[in-house]
């Protein structure tokens, strides 16, 4: 899995003080919305009682570490 895209998000937050699906963002995750799931079936790092996979997060705001976010039209 690692390298393959699983979905397309928004990024919406990198406050490491922020809380999403009851934790902090930290330093190590940022907040995105799930707007389409590419690999619906992918286990999310960070589980709740309502969503456990892809396919689950479609349409709201999750946890995902940022080492894995890649940033559409940034410049470097």
């Amino acid at each position: 899995m690692y390298g393959s895209q699983v979905a397309i998000s928004i990024v919406m937050s990198t406050n490491p003080k922020k809380i999403v699906m009851g934790r902090l963002i930290g330093q190590e995750f940022c907040e995105v919305a799930v707007l389409l799931a590419n690999k619906p079936d992918s286990l999310l790092f960070i589980k709740d009682h309502n969503r456990k996979t892809m396919k689950d997060a479609i349409g709201s705001h999750i946890l995902w570490f940022l080492e894995y976010v890649y940033l559409f039209g940034t410049s470097s």
